[in-house]
């Protein structure tokens, strides 16, 4: 039995698949403390791992997420939000989610103990970096969005430009690196000062986007290597593990029109995801209304209970959530606004997408689903209704898009993420 400490940033998110995470490794019989925030306590089922939540900032509550969201409200998609996010969401916390980190490692310190975290939870970045306080016998990181690992072969993370390997590519992708590293200066400086506060070599310190690659002993992506951009230089500790498989809770409740969607002869679900989900006329009105007159059924899921349609057309069936796994198993077509983990299980299905999408990590799933031959990006959090039907019935009437979903499919089907996971639990610990 090994000591395993998890750790995840409270966004949903990133909570959802380390929490499944670390309940199967408790499940195969390790000593697991799962560490989020308080809001995620109810997600702890008994038998399960030990709850612990982050203290001060690190906890990101319902306050917190507002005074973030409003503060990059008018600020850019792409680098300028980025940017902002880094600090406000993933640096600032670093100090609590330490202080939490060194509370539960402190309770046994003598044992070794493995971390894992998400790819955004830096808490363990000050011990990496030499500042005091009981290091992990071993660090593996979880990447829950597309990989920002800079290269010679692909452009920046939050350009959403597509790879290229080229000798002119490589001089380009070289100079946007630079560029990029230089334009966010200003979080990068901040993360530094925090980590210096706290005992840390910065000197050490790797560009941001490299290190969550770079500082743990391993990284796992949760993705096929299929969906994410070919790089000749990419680190030897990073490994693709295959997406989570969809999951069925036990109290499933399907709404009282499911057999609506078994008897539709085309379905299509549209979703905006799990927290940009307030304004609804940004992508699910639009989507409602262009296909109000298309053969198929449309499931609206709304991600919360509240929300209404001011317009229902008679194809339309809503809901605030339906298992993937119960749903994408009768899905034709994904209309999302970009999701990462929502769009692997699309396509863990063999189920192409429209994506509308710009705001965090989203610009970059986009452009990467787009560049797999499997999704039409639309490069906008707001589309017209006539460029929803025109990318639906492109979809609909090219088989490619869904030859190249079946491709990937067959991909995710020769993984099994638990599994991987826990082999590497197992090499780190020798």
């Amino acid at each position: 039995m090994t000591r395993i400490l998890v750790a995840a940033v409270p966004i949903p998110g990133h909570v959802g698949p380390l929490w499944r995470i670390a309940n199967d490794l408790a499940g195969r019989g390790h000593d697991v403390t799962f560490v989020t925030g308080a809001q995620f306590r109810e997600t702890a089922r008994a038998g399960g791992p030990r709850f612990v939540a982050l203290s001060g900032i690190a906890g990101f509550d319902t306050e917190r997420q507002i005074e973030v969201f409003e503060g990059r409200r008018g600020l850019q998609p792409g680098p300028q939000q980025l940017d902002y996010d880094f600090i406000k969401m993933f640096y600032e916390p670093v100090a609590e989610q330490h202080a939490t980190l060194q509370r539960v490692l402190a309770e046994a310190p003598e044992e070794p103990t493995v971390l894992i975290t998400d790819q955004s939870f830096m808490g363990h970045w000050p011990v990496q970096l030499g500042a005091p306080g009981i290091k992990p016998a071993a660090c593996i990181g979880i990447g829950v969005v597309p990989l920002s690992l800079n290269s010679v072969d692909t452009a920046p993370f939050g350009l959403a430009l597509p790879p290229d390997s080229s000798a002119e590519g490589r001089a380009r992708n070289i100079e946007q690196n630079r560029m990029v590293e230089a334009m966010f200066a200003n979080s990068t400086g901040v993360l530094a000062s925090i980590l210096r506060d706290l005992g840390a070599d910065t000197g050490k310190m790797p560009f941001p986007m490299d290190a969550v690659a770079a500082l743990p002993d391993r990284f796992l992506e949760l993705a096929i290597q299929g969906v994410e951009y070919p790089r000749s230089d990419l680190p030897p500790g990073v490994q693709f593990v295959g997406s989570l498989p969809a999951e069925l809770p036990e109290d499933l409740s399907l709404p009282g029109w499911w057999g609506d969607v078994l008897a539709a002869h085309r379905v299509v679900v549209v979703t905006q995801g799990t927290l940009a989900n307030r304004d609804l006329t940004q992508l699910i009105e639009p989507t409602t209304r262009a296909l109000a007159d298309l053969d198929a059924l449309v499931v609206v899921t709304t991600g919360r209970a509240d929300a209404t349609l001011s317009v229902v057309p008679d194809n339309v069936r809503i809901v605030d959530f339906v298992p993937y796994a119960a749903l994408l198993p009768h899905a034709d077509l994904l209309v999302t606004n970009g999701g990462y983990g929502g769009c692997l299980q699309a396509l863990a299905h063999g189920v192409p997408l429209v994506i509308a999408g710009q705001s965090e990590d989203k610009i970059e799933v986009s452009a990467r689903l787009a560049w797999t031959g499997a999704a039409i990006n639309l490069a906008t959090d707001t589309p017209s209704e006539s460029d929803v039907r025109s990318a639906v019935e492109t979809i609909f009437k090219e088989p490619g898009y869904r030859a190249r979903a079946m491709e990937l499919r067959a991909e995710s089907a020769r993984h099994d993420a638990f599994d991987e996971i826990a082999q590497v639990v197992k090499d780190v610990m020798g």
